[in-house]
């Protein structure tokens, strides 16, 4: 673990204990065993630290994902199941980190925490779209944006109830409870209209401005010009699957793997 990390990790245990606000740079520093002039060599504030925190919380959080999803011993359904587990896991491992993501806790630290919340919840939704497509196929496409709504909001809600209650909460049993009741939803929108029906041209502007979010994110030559040819790909009247295909086959490999369920949500794959 870099030093930086320690940081971080030291942070995090201390915004979890006392909140953000109430914890102070000196803290922070005397906690990771620096002085405080020393701290400002690896981060410039207190709202750095956080842009930080939640990078590193929410990377590590996808590279399981990832991990998982690349399990290929696991049915759809038997992964999708460890990664909300997870999700719910690093709830209850970092309450107050997640008390900022889901609150409008984020935009009373700074403009640029927020917009990073948003991106990371963007992210996690669009993980909720492309795990229903991949577990019921494509008898639930038409209804996947409600149902990953519909799911977004079950999360929430519970968890939010599990940190204002100050109760005793079942947290292990959560993922298979909504799972449960998934299932029954799914099965009950048969005969349905959706609410927010899929729009094809719309997702593949999604998908062009996810793509130049990672172009924006990168300085390395060589990956830009690669996310420069997948967007010249997407901009086609008929993509080529098998193409986009390789393209987000390399895209798993890279630093820039947590934005491949997103695409592969937008681009229908």
């Amino acid at each position: 673990m870099s030093r930086k990390e320690q940081i971080i990790e030291v942070a995090m245990k201390l915004f979890a204990e006392k909140g953000y606000h109430a914890t102070s740079m000196q803290e922070i520093a005397e906690h990771s065993h620096l002085a405080k002039g020393s701290l400002y060599n690896y981060f410039k504030s207190k709202e750095e630290i956080v842009l930080s925190i939640f990078q590193y919380h929410y990377d590590q959080l996808f590279q399981q994902f990832a991990h998982i999803a690349s399990d290929r011993s696991l049915t759809a359904r038997e992964k999708f199941l460890k990664q909300l587990s997870l999700q719910i896991e690093a709830f209850e491992q970092h309450k107050e980190i997640v008390q900022m993501h889901m609150g409008d806790h984020a935009q009373k630290v700074s403009e640029d925490v927020h917009a990073l919340v948003l991106r990371i919840r963007s992210h996690l939704f669009d993980w909720y779209v492309q795990s229903l497509i991949n577990m019921y196929g494509e008898r639930i496409r038409p209804f996947v944006l409600d149902c990953a709504i519909m799911l977004n909001g079950m999360v929430k809600e519970y968890l939010f109830f599990a940190l204002f209650e100050q109760k005793p909460f079942p947290f292990q049993r959560l993922a298979p409870f909504l799972m449960r009741r998934l299932d029954a939803l799914v099965d009950s929108l048969e005969h349905d209209v959706p609410l927010f029906a899929h729009d094809a041209q719309a997702e593949k502007e999604r998908a062009l401005m996810i793509v130049t979010q990672m172009i924006e994110e990168t300085t390395d030559r060589v990956m830009i010009e690669l996310l420069e040819q997948l967007e010249a790909e997407i901009k086609k009247d008929e993509p080529r699957k098998a193409i986009v295909e390789a393209f987000l086959f390399y895209l798993q490999q890279s630093d820039m793997r947590q934005f491949v369920p997103a695409l592969r949500a937008a681009l229908a794959l």
